[in-house]
């Protein structure tokens, strides 16, 4: 899960906080996710291109120590024992909001209507006289 190829495919964040506005988890399983990566000692919080979870790394590269995923939390820390916290609420992250593109406003020809001369029927210039008829 550390390979170059795995990283390059992460976005990383500066604080929990930041991972879990981007994942968007439902919001009843916000504070019970604060509360239970809150005794793991992190330095790297991401989520990978799958959105999946979001991982928490440890200092140095030691390794993961949690996972917030959306039904429950891993924690995993380098000393301790693994326990799995279940999250209130069973569900999904809701997918990033697409940013829309505005519709490229129409345009339409506008219709104006020239005298026509009554023999040749070309538009007639300002004096009323055609050019081609004269």
């Amino acid at each position: 899960m550390s390979s170059t190829a795995d990283s390059d495919e992460r976005t990383y964040f500066s604080t929990i906080e930041d991972a879990i506005a981007d994942w968007r988890p439902p919001l009843d399983n916000i504070t019970a996710i604060r509360d239970a990566v809150r005794i793991l000692d992190y330095e790297h919080v991401y989520i990978p291109a799958s959105r999946g979870f979001i991982a928490l790394e440890a200092a140095g590269g030691a390794g993961e120590v949690g996972y917030v995923m959306p039904d429950f939390v891993s924690l995993q820390p380098l000393d301790g024992e693994r326990t799995v916290v279940p999250l209130p609420v069973k569900g999904t992250p809701e997918p990033p909001v697409a940013k829309k593109r505005p519709k490229p406003k129409k345009i339409h020809a506008v219709d104006v209507v020239h005298d026509l001369c009554p023999t040749c029927f070309t538009a007639l210039p300002a004096t009323g006289i055609c050019a081609y008829c004269e």
